[in-house]
């Protein structure tokens, strides 16, 4: 894969201060990366330094192989969207698709062409005479991606663009940008701290912890494999065992639990059930060990053929090939 940004060694003060260390980071053609985090942790300002609205410390960002600490950010091959998406009250969807278009004196003809492909990729061919207050949210986030993509960028980088919608609007949006970025073969560099967000949407996660990057990986590697106690403990839920001097991780749903009567050879603790909380076609279980002040938490299929109960003593295992080692 052709590789159309790149970083090399950036870093970023502000007042004397290191709030991003340097470090080097390469991203492909056509692929959907996620910087995710906690807030506070660099991401926005790494995305920011790409867009040439932060300049680096030191380091340089390419583009396509060409440095652009010289450009100016109009002057980038790539568009950025925002969590609040700027349309311009006044004017109609369509309007303000075309207003860049209208800035850079593109034919008219160019111009009709670019806007109906647009409308039909996002999916507002019908309200394009209506203006932003017209609009849901989930529409006025529709018309500030088309407004980004109808000058074709290399890039598209997106700060949080969903973080102002409703959970369920949220929901449904992701699946229509993640099938949006595949079917446009744009590059999507995606800020979010909402790591089901980025589970759901991303070719790779870059997890972001204090201006550093804690792991880069595809979700599957980033969940059944994290490299780091924070990447662990950030991404979804999970159990942490100190053996010797190694702390190992194992996700509740790989936790297994019997009835101390019950004989099973893959016995590692006992403990007694704290708390049971029923999801569905899951039952989420705390469960004190003996002996020790810890928590363990556990997902049992609710059909397993177990009533589980408060206060009921139970042995906990795993396997061993379902333990993550845990470097830091």
């Amino acid at each position: 894969m052709k590789t159309i940004i790149r970083l090399d060694t950036i870093e970023k003060q502000f007042a004397g201060s290191v709030v991003i260390p340097p470090f080097s980071l390469s991203i492909e053609e056509g692929e959907f990366l996620t910087l995710l985090g906690p807030s506070g942790c660099g991401k926005t300002t790494l995305l920011r330094m790409i867009a040439g609205f932060e300049e680096p410390t030191s380091g340089e960002i390419y583009l396509d192989g060409k440095p652009l600490s010289k450009v100016p950010a109009y002057q980038r091959d790539m568009n950025m969207v925002f969590q609040q998406y700027a349309l311009f009250p006044h004017m109609t969807v369509e309007q303000n698709i075309l207003f860049g278009l209208k800035m850079k004196k593109v034919d008219a003809a160019e111009q009709k062409r670019r806007l109906e492909e647009v409308l039909h990729y996002v999916q507002l061919g019908e309200l394009r005479k209506r203006t932003p207050k017209q609009l849901s949210g989930g529409q006025q986030q529709r018309v500030a991606i088309a407004r980004a993509i109808i000058n074709n960028p290399k890039v598209l980088l997106l700060d949080e663009p969903l973080g102002a919608l409703d959970y369920q609007l949220r929901k449904s949006l992701q699946l229509e940008l993640k099938n949006l970025q595949k079917n446009l073969g744009i590059t999507f560099i995606y800020v979010t701290h909402d790591q089901e967000e980025a589970m759901a949407m991303s070719d790779r996660i870059a997890v972001m912890n204090q201006g550093r990057i804690e792991q880069i990986a595809s979700p599957a590697e980033i969940y059944n494999h994290p490299q780091t106690m924070f990447v662990a403990t950030f991404i979804g839920e999970n159990n942490i065992f100190q053996q010797g001097d190694t702390r190992i991780a194992v996700r509740p749903e790989k936790i297994r639990l019997y009835p101390l009567d019950q004989e099973t050879n893959n016995v590692r603790h006992t403990g007694r059930i704290a708390d049971v909380v029923f999801l569905g076609n899951v039952c989420k279980l705390y469960i004190h060990l003996d002996g020790q002040d810890t928590r363990v938490m556990a997902h049992q299929n609710t059909g397993d053929g177990f009533d589980w109960k408060v206060d009921q003593q139970v042995a906990i295992g795993w396997s061993q090939t379902d333990e993550v080692m845990l470097s830091c």
